[in-house]
């Protein structure tokens, strides 16, 4: 299971990473064309959006598995671990319901873009192509949900109150990305 789980993380990264480089290459090479010979390509910039919105999108899940997400813990800093650990049950089920959602109108969306053959108005691009990113990006990110909600339940918390107090030797000494 960790070699899977390993497997997943590295095709997170990769996935999330190779996305927003290739979209901010192809604006870098926009530019380039721009300002040293005149000549600016609607297609590049059409497509570098498509690809840094997939790379932002995909990266969330990234976001979250490493809890670089931005949080709004103020009141949740002065609770008891114990009720913490109740919050966290709730939010992370309450994010799991999002994702179920959004999933579920991400894939009536690209139904609708497969059913009315919807192309983009410069390059004439396929937009269910362009927009499978939606339920793509709802499966990784309830895929960390659960995660977080699995090690939250299993052994009462045990595993998360240990990260929490920063006794976990394995997550204290991981290396940041």
């Amino acid at each position: 299971m960790d070699k899977l789980k390993r497997a997943y993380q590295i095709f997170e990264d990769f996935f999330a990473g190779g996305m927003l480089f290739i979209g901010l290459t192809m604006v870098f090479v926009n530019v380039v064309m721009r300002y040293f010979w005149g000549r600016p390509q609607s297609i590049l910039d059409e497509f570098s959006v498509y690809f840094v919105v997939w790379g932002t999108l995909a990266g969330m899940a990234v976001a979250l598995r490493n809890d670089n997400h931005i949080k709004v813990d103020l009141v949740y800093n002065f609770l008891p671990l114990s009720t913490k650990y109740k919050v966290s049950i709730f939010a992370n089920a309450l994010g799991l319901a999002f994702c179920i959602f959004y999933t579920y109108y991400g894939i009536l969306l690209e139904a609708n873009y497969l059913a009315t053959g919807m192309r983009s108005a410069d390059s004439r691009f396929p937009l269910w192509i362009v927009n499978l990113i939606i339920p793509i990006s709802g499966v990784m990110f309830g895929i960390r949900f659960i995660d977080k909600l699995v090690m939250l339940l299993k052994d009462r918390g045990e595993d998360w109150k240990k990260k929490y107090r920063g006794e976990d030797e394995e997550y204290v000494n991981r290396p940041s990305v």
